[in-house]
């Protein structure tokens, strides 16, 4: 990560990478998405995996792998990626956004919240470890499709909360009851990535912007966790037919090989 990329993670939870995307791609990724037709927001095998070339680049793209890679403590020295792909969201105004007068308010870092539980069933988490390097769990790589640069929706969030032991306000939450003034606005034009821990506290802004909203979410995780269940895990055969799939997407699309360590709300934190 840069200067700016460095201070914003470690200050703020998030930041946003401008022209992550070609307009070409960011063409592709709307038009499939729109053919599979708005009441479908998640990407698994069991609905027919991935929906163009475009989504299947998104896994392992150059621009915001090693960026990931550092997230996730630094790059193999085998070439092979530090991460995996967790589930893949793609947010409309279809099943999962009918409502679109403002989202509620979600994430924490759990390390926190409640630091008598075991790590290891801590759903989402942020810190560095004793080398200093970046030890994180669910982390969000969000592609805008549509311009928010105005503010007229998208991506919210309340900058810093990842390093809070305190829960959000309940009056803050529900954004569709107002928009508390604490609750930082990101701007983004079609094609920006905007890349956050799960332990942010985080939401959508209500949509006010002419065209329909298209967002892509690819979570990760590191390569022996996840976050989700099994039910939704890809496989390392999962992208085959399409271009490109070499080792490290097969890596990236490998779920772990071990049973998870106990339930926490359908999901857990496993670790091999």
């Amino acid at each position: 990560m840069d200067e700016e990329q460095l201070f914003a993670f470690e200050t703020w939870g998030f930041f946003a990478v401008e022209g992550a995307l070609t307009p070409a791609q960011v063409a592709e990724l709307k038009a499939a998405a729109a053919e599979r037709g708005p009441e479908l927001y998640a990407m698994r095998p069991e609905t027919g995996g991935f929906w163009s070339q475009a989504y299947v680049d998104l896994l392992d793209l150059p621009v915001i792998s090693p960026l990931l890679d550092e997230l996730y403590g630094g790059p193999r020295s085998n070439g092979m990626p530090a991460f995996r792909i967790d589930h893949i969201n793609v947010h409309t105004h279809g099943a999962f956004n009918k409502d679109l007068a403002g989202g509620r308010i979600h994430g924490a870092n759990e390390r926190l919240l409640d630091p008598q539980r075991p790590h290891e069933l801590h759903k989402i988490y942020f810190g560095r470890n004793q080398t200093g390097a970046y030890e994180n769990g669910l982390v969000t790589v969000a592609y805008e499709l549509e311009d928010t640069v105005c503010n007229d929706g998208g991506f919210g969030c309340l900058a810093g909360s990842h390093k809070t032991p305190f829960h959000c306000p309940e009056a803050w939450r529900d954004l569709a009851k107002g928009v508390h003034p604490m609750i930082t606005r990101v701007p983004a034009r079609p094609g920006t990535a905007i890349v956050f821990t799960e332990a942010l506290h985080h939401v959508t802004l209500p949509w006010t912007a002419s065209s329909t909203r298209t967002t892509l979410f690819y979570k990760y995780t590191p390569r022996g966790e996840s976050w989700t269940g099994p039910e939704r895990f890809f496989q390392p055969g999962g992208a085959d037919g399409w271009r490109g799939i070499d080792d490290r997407k097969r890596a990236i699309l490998t779920p772990p090989s071990d049973e998870m360590p106990g339930q926490l709300a359908g999901r857990v934190r496993r670790k091999i």
